[in-house]
């Protein structure tokens, strides 16, 4: 059961990044940039630059990259490269200084990209550079 549910997490965050490409955060932006993984896995997760472009990874692995912008508490996938559900798509989001957690809203509750939709589904993930 734990490793189907880090299946399930690792494959919506390899769809949230192949989905996720677009903006630039605001200037009064909180959104953190860096290196986050996933709380119990330290091989798969996300690295958001401060240029607002953004890659998956799985290991020493690129898995899908793309563009991204804030707005108040939220964050925004404009486009991605893997074409998966509609962009731009909207997630909250909450920094506490080192971890990084997306709650869906309204709009993405019915995102099509259930990858994506699950990377974002109250899933935290953790700074680590």
């Amino acid at each position: 059961m734990k490793t189907l549910f880090r299946m399930v997490i690792g494959l919506g965050l390899i769809s949230l990044l192949l989905a996720a490409c677009g903006g630039v955060p605001t200037a009064q932006s909180t959104f953190p940039t860096g290196k986050f993984v996933l709380p119990d896995n330290e091989f798969e997760g996300v690295y958001f630059d401060e240029d607002s472009t953004w890659y998956a990874f799985f290991g020493d692995e690129h898995v899908a990259e793309g563009t991204y912008s804030t707005k108040g508490d939220l964050y925004i996938e404009e486009s991605n490269d893997s074409n998966c559900g509609k962009t731009p798509m909207s997630f909250k989001y909450s920094f506490d200084g080192t971890n990084l957690k997306f709650d869906l809203t309204d709009e993405s509750r019915n995102d099509t990209c259930e990858n994506r939709r699950l990377s974002f589904d109250g899933v935290t993930y953790v700074l680590t550079e």
